[in-house]
C-alpha cells in the first residue's frame, strides 16, 4: 500500500497522524513510539525477502494501521490492515509480496512505526549473502548476529533451518519450507459463526507445529499461530473468536483470533503456510456481488443452524452441518443438502 509523503501542519493532514496536529514539527518516522514490546526480530534479504516481528509482551498486540518500511520510507511501505494482530510472546512473518519494497542484500534499514508514524523499532541490516539472516541472539534482545539458515517464524534460540543444497527452482517440495516442514496436511475443517470458532485439521500421521501459520478473513483480518501451537496427528485445533460466548465461561481458551465471524455474511477464510503459500480456502459468496466480503446477503446462511463443515475431515465437500467443535465431522448431520460452492 503506497502512502504519500506527509507534510506536517498541512491543512490536509492525514487521518492516521495524531489529530492534535503538529508535535514540535517532528518529521514522521523520527519520534519514538509509546508502544513497548514489539521488535523486528529477524530479517532475510536473500532469495525470498522476509521480516519477522516478535511480541515480547504478555498480551496480544493489535497491529492495525502500523507501518513497516525499508530505507525508502513511505514510498513502498507496508501498512497492516484492520484486525491485524500478533500473539503474546508470538512471531509474525511478513513475506516479500505482502510488502512491495525489496530488502537489499547490500544492506538496508527496516523500521516498524505505529499508526502515528512514531518509531517502534529501527534496525540497520548489514550486507549478507543468500541463505543468511540477520537475527537477534535472543528474541527481543539487544544483540544481533548473522545466522546461516535462520529461524523463520520461531524463536531465535532454536536450531537454525538448513540451507537447501539445490537451487530454489520450485522443483524441491521442501523449497521455502522452514526446516522442511510440510504444511500441506493442514486444512480448514469447520467454520462456525454462531459459536464463533475456526477449526483446523491435520490429516497427516505426525504432529505439526504451526508456528507462523496464519489465516485471514476477507483478505484483511489476520490470525497467526504462536510458537508451540501444535495440531496433533489426525487431530483438530479450535481457534476461537474473541467474541465467542465460550470465552466468558472459560477465559483460558486458546488460541484466540481478534475479530468476529458471521454465520450469514459473505466471507472468505484462507489458510496460509508461514511462507505465504495458500493451503486452503473457504468462501461464502455474496448473492448480489459475488466475491465481495462482509455483505449481508451471503449465499449460504448457517445462522442458528450449526457450522460450515466438510463432510469428510480435511478433504470433503462443504455443507451446513451440526457443530462438532474439536471432533470429527463424521458424527455431524447435514442441516441442508445443498453443497456449498463458489
Amino acid at each position: 500500500m503506497r502512502i504519500r509523503t506527509f507534510f506536517l501542519c498541512a491543512a490536509s493532514f492525514a487521518a492516521t497522524v495524531l489529530a492534535s496536529g503538529c508535535k514540535d514539527d517532528v518529521e514522521p518516522g523520527v519520534e519514538p513510539s509509546d508502544v513497548q514490546g514489539l521488535f523486528v526480530n529477524e530479517v532475510c534479504s536473500g532469495g525470498t525477502d522476509w521480516i519477522e516481528l516478535y511480541n515480547a509482551s504478555d498480551e496480544a498486540m493489535d497491529l492495525t494501521g502500523y507501518h513497516v518500511q525499508d530505507s525508502k520510507g513511505t514510498d513502498e511501505e507496508y501498512t497492516f490492515p484492520s484486525g491485524s494482530s500478533i500473539a503474546a510472546k508470538g512471531f509474525l512473518v511478513l513475506e516479500e509480496g505482502a510488502f512491495e519494497f525489496g530488502i537489499s542484500g547490500g544492506g538496508d534499514e527496516i523500521k516498524v512505526l505505529d499508526e502515528n508514524y512514531s518509531v517502534i523499532d529501527d534496525v540497520t541490516v548489514p550486507e549478507m549473502e543468500d541463505g543468511f539472516t540477520y537475527a537477534r541472539t535472543e528474541d527481543g534482545g539487544s544483540s544481533w548476529e548473522i545466522v546461516e539458515g535462520g529461524t523463520k517464524g520461531r524463536s531465535n534460540g532454536g536450531t537454525p533451518d538448513e540451507r537447501p543444497e539445490d537451487p530454489d527452482d520450485g522443483n524441491n517440495p521442501d523449497d521455502d519450507q522452514p526446516s522442511g516442514v510440510d504444511y500441506s496436511a493442514l486444512k480448514l475443517n469447520e467454520l462456525n459463526g454462531n459459536d464463533k470458532f475456526i477449526e483446523l485439521y491435520n490429516s497427516s500421521d505426525a504432529d505439526i507445529d504451526i508456528a507462523g501459520v496464519y489465516f485471514t478473513k476477507d483478505d484483511e483480518d489476520t490470525f497467526t499461530a504462536a510458537e508451540g501451537t501444535v495440531v496433533p496427528a489426525k487431530g483438530f485445533l479450535t481457534v476461537w473468536s474473541e467474541k465467542a460466548d465460550a470465552l466468558e465461561e472459560n477465559p483460558g481458551l486458546a488460541p484466540v483470533f481478534e475479530f468476529g465471524l458471521s454465520a450469514d455474511k459473505s466471507v472468505k477464510i484462507e489458510l496460509f503456510a508461514p511462507d505465504g503459500t495458500s493451503l486452503d480456502v473457504f468462501k461464502n459468496l455474496s448473492v448480489s456481488l459475488g466475491e465481495t466480503w462482509g455483505e449481508d446477503d451471503g449465499m449460504y446462511d448457517s445462522k442458528d443452524k450449526g457450522s460450515f463443515a466438510r463432510e469428510t475431515d480435511g478433504t470433503g465437500d462443504w455443507y451446513i452441518m451440526t457443530a462438532t467443535e474439536g471432533e470429527s465431522n463424521a458424527s455431524a448431520e447435514k442441516v441442508e443438502d445443498d453443497k456449498i460452492e463458489w
